[in-house]
């Protein structure tokens, strides 16, 4: 059964973010992705996946644009899984006021 949660975080600007860490014993599927822009003029944000399996950040979104005052959701009916240890990371823009939200279920892997 999953259990779902959502994660908000307020970014310091040009830092990367861990914004989840798949807990140990546990896959997730990261389902949801809101980004909003609350400076006066157009920034952009990177976010990644990072696969602890492999020790590399993968680009989710690679300086994607957000105009003032304006959100970017990401979902489409797809998703992402991943697996204990994993990290969804993102980077704002330097001078930048970006918030996000992101949605995962969580679910216990089998036999733990």
């Amino acid at each position: 059964m999953a259990r779902p949660i959502s994660v908000g975080n307020a970014l310091v600007a040009d830092t990367l973010t861990i914004v989840y860490t798949v807990p140990l014993g546990y896959f997730a599927k990261w389902t949801l992705m809101y980004a909003f822009n609350g400076t006066g003029s157009t920034k952009h944000l990177t976010a990644y996946w990072f696969d602890s399996s492999t020790n590399t950040n993968i680009y989710f979104l690679n300086e994607s644009t957000i105009t003032s005052k304006e959100f970017i959701r990401i979902d489409g009916g797809a998703y992402v899984v991943l697996e204990e240890g994993d990290q969804v990371k993102v980077q704002s823009e330097a001078g930048s006021v970006i918030s996000t939200i992101c949605t995962f279920e969580l679910f216990k892997k089998e036999g733990i």
